[in-house]
């Protein structure tokens, strides 16, 4: 006998558990962002070219060129349906790093959308304390026209007076 009315949410989930089975190195970019905000830091889904799907997280700044930049970006992703709807990556490609191109970490097979969650935010973190290093750090010599002197440095010029 079949059933009276059919539940299409039902239909819905059951299908994305059947392909998740059969892609099992596929994720949930969207899911990743959700995760992320729950653990305090801003990411965003951005279009970058083409059908990718990157996700850009941590705070942003302006580089030396006067380009956007964020803490980290992490991808590449692709939308799954028209719109730019339906973010999803695979680990096999997946890649996370500052927006600075420095140094990125590969996420490793059959990673949760939860476990990449948890890896941007420690790269957030560790982008956050190399910078607060740097900005915490005595400042550096600067050499200018032949004279040594530091930004730090705020003492009246001795013009040729013997030091103690």
């Amino acid at each position: 006998m079949p059933p009276d009315q059919i539940d299409n949410d039902l239909i819905a989930e059951l299908r994305d558990a059947f392909n998740d089975g059969r892609q099992p190195t596929r994720f949930d970019m969207q899911a990743v962002v959700v995760e992320i905000a729950r653990h305090g830091h801003h990411a965003h889904i951005g279009h970058s070219g083409g059908n990718t799907a990157t996700i850009y997280a941590g705070s942003q700044h302006t580089d030396q060129n006067g380009d956007a930049r964020w803490a980290v970006t992490a991808g590449p992703g692709w939308f799954a349906k028209r719109d730019h709807r339906e973010p999803v990556a695979d680990t096999s490609e997946f890649q996370i790093g500052p927006d600075d191109d420095a140094w990125t970490i590969a996420v490793p097979d059959h990673t949760s959308p939860t476990e990449v969650a948890a890896l941007i935010v420690t790269v957030i973190e560790q982008v956050a304390e190399g910078h607060a290093r740097l900005t915490g750090s005595p400042p550096l010599p600067v050499h200018i026209h032949g004279h040594d002197q530091s930004d730090a440095a705020e003492e009246e010029p001795t013009r040729g007076r013997a030091h103690d």
